[in-house]
């Protein structure tokens, strides 16, 4: 009996974990195909996985006056403020590692946008 049950809760969780796996995939590749379809240049993200605006919180920044030198200093001294030595966690300096990598991917890829862009109006003109 106690085999039967055993078995039963294996294949049904193998079942559910098939069906959630498959459709995680339908919607990866919707998302992919969307983002394709789109033309764009790829957005490059960051390894930390934090999003644009998680990373601006982190780093107390706005992102129409965001610069390269604000991300720089903001994230020295964050990340100074944060360090072990002072008692303070490598969980923080991660975050406001991934935080700064984030806006700087995002800076660049902006800069890239409209350097397209203006590169793209003077052909046309």
């Amino acid at each position: 009996m106690a085999h039967r049950l055993l078995m039963n809760v294996i294949f049904t969780g193998a079942s559910v974990f098939g069906r959630a796996f498959t459709e995680a995939y339908k919607q990866a590749a919707k998302a992919s195909a969307a983002s394709a379809a789109a033309g764009g240049p790829a957005k490059a993200t960051s390894v930390g996985g934090i999003s644009t605006e998680e990373a601006l919180k982190i780093l107390n920044l706005k992102k129409n006056e965001l610069t390269m030198d604000q991300i720089e200093e903001k994230y020295n001294y964050l990340f100074q403020v944060n360090s072990k030595e002072q008692g303070n966690s490598f969980y923080l300096q991660s975050k406001i590692y991934y935080a700064m990598d984030t806006l700087k991917k995002e800076l660049e890829y902006l800069e890239n946008v409209k350097k397209r862009q203006e590169g793209g109006e003077t052909q046309s003109s």
